[in-house]
């Protein structure tokens, strides 16, 4: 090759590069592009906590929960009820008129039409072999089961929306990530078609620009499709009448420091789906007391009064006459029970209440070691994680450097379409787990949260 066109060829490849420097300023869309419009749903962005409040308010569990609440209440205070007297009032009134058959004729009915029957009656237990007591105990382990079996539903609740609201966070990345590949495609189209024009390079170089460019608007459409979804799916779990979405002064990175594992270790055994192991073993523990006192005999009191008055018209006289002229009677009676045998009820009872407790025991053991093993992973998943995010971050720059490098050999001439297209595939990958493991990192520690029953 002569001097003068090796000459030729460096001015032709300078006015290509100035051509496609000019032509392909950042953002700008090409005349071939079609143009994509953003995914508004007409969300409404909620920061992370207010979506966990409204989750723990909304929630069916959490309903569900807060209803056992009330009904533990309500059983708490029959409980107690039950040393206090019982209290019964009784009435009723009568007319009686007409003829009657009497010595062979018939003659009117004589007297008061008017006949009143009123009694007071109650009844109290003395002793039931502590049957009561041990009910009471049972009745208030079982209001401990109901406030573990909400606080296990709120962070239940707290856990799907960190869930949801992650996965929407990683759409909205992801969303930018393919805008930042259609970018680079839109760029790309025009430095391969302004090399066609000057007949540097074959029309194949503009048609697989042209593929990467409909495979970027196509990453856009998809990233846009998954955040609407993701915004559906958090709506449901905050419970919301109207579509939510992530705030954006949640997407910051900065999270405090996850304690270390022998501190982790001893939350653990407070943690929410424990202490619910724990308050089931205790009422297990109380039922079968509760079951044993039905071998004790027992012995109550009952007091009844009632009385009987005739009027002639609907007056009723007084409600109650202690004493005084009209019928009445007053009766005081002592009560003993001790069941020698029915037909095996109370050992059926027995045996299902020592079953009851067996098992019990073998969840709360087993809550035990699947929250260790719940820390153990999550904390390696959360590790992990965090360092996917150091590595990815290196090597985004590292491939935007190289992606910057190949686009100025390519437009030089230098380099090939191919090396191009896999300088911006690497690139592409490297944002794309990167944005998976900083979701992998937020449910992990989502997790942790859950487990121990506090914000991490």
């Amino acid at each position: 090759m002569t001097r003068r066109n090796l000459f030729s060829r460096a001015v032709g490849q300078a006015l290509i590069l100035g051509a496609v420097l000019v032509a392909a300023p950042l953002g700008e869309k090409p005349l071939s592009a079609q143009p994509l419009t953003v995914a508004d749903d007409g969300a409404r962005p909620i920061t992370l906590a207010d979506a966990i409040q409204m989750a723990q308010r909304n929630s069916p569990a959490v309903v569900q929960a807060r209803g056992l609440e009330r009904t533990a209440g309500a059983a708490r205070r029959a409980a107690l009820g039950a040393y206090l007297p019982s209290l019964n009032l009784n009435g009723s009134s009568s007319r009686t008129q007409g003829v009657q058959f009497f010595q062979g004729q018939l003659v009117p009915l004589t007297g008061n039409p008017w006949n009143y029957n009123n009694g007071l009656g109650t009844q109290l237990e003395l002793f039931d072999g502590g049957r009561r007591w041990q009910e009471l105990a049972r009745v208030r382990a079982t209001g401990d089961v109901a406030d573990a079996t909400t606080i296990q539903a709120r962070f239940d609740a707290a856990l799907q929306v960190k869930q949801q609201y992650y996965a929407a966070l990683a759409a909205r990345e992801s969303e930018s990530a393919a805008r930042a590949q259609l970018e680079q495609a839109e760029q790309q189209l025009k430095a391969s078609t302004a090399r066609v024009a000057a007949g540097v390079a074959t029309k194949s170089d503009s048609l697989r620009s042209a593929i990467q460019l409909g495979n970027a608007q196509l990453a856009v459409l998809t990233s846009q499709n998954d955040l609407r979804v993701a915004n559906a799916a958090l709506t449901r779990v905050v419970g919301s009448t109207t579509t939510v979405t992530t705030s954006p002064s949640d997407s910051a990175e900065s999270m405090p420091t996850v304690p270390l594992e022998p501190e982790l270790e001893t939350l653990i055994s407070r943690g929410p789906a424990v202490q619910l192991a724990e308050a089931n073993l205790l009422a297990a523990r109380a039922s079968r007391k509760a079951q044993r006192s039905q071998y004790l005999p027992t012995l109550s009191m009952s007091y009844n009064y009632s009385y009987t008055q005739s009027s002639k018209s609907f007056t009723g006289g007084n409600l109650f006459l202690l004493g005084g002229n009209d019928p009445n009677r007053q009766n005081m009676s002592f009560n003993f029970s001790y069941p020698l045998f029915n037909g095996f009820s109370r050992e059926q009872g027995a045996v299902q209440a020592d079953v009851t407790l067996r098992n019990a025991e073998a969840q709360l053991r087993d809550a035990r070691l699947g929250a260790r093993q719940t820390l153990t992973s999550q904390l390696r998943a959360l590790a992990n994680a965090q360092a996917r995010v150091q590595v990815q971050l290196a090597a985004i720059a590292a491939a935007e450097e190289d992606l910057r490098v190949q686009q100025q050999r390519y437009a030089l001439g230098a380099s090939t379409l191919l090396d191009l297209l896999t300088s911006q595939t690497q690139l592409n990958q490297a944002r794309q787990a990167l944005i998976q493991a900083r979701l992998d990192g937020r449910i992990a520690r989502a997790q942790l949260s859950s487990l121990v029953g506090r914000d991490l």
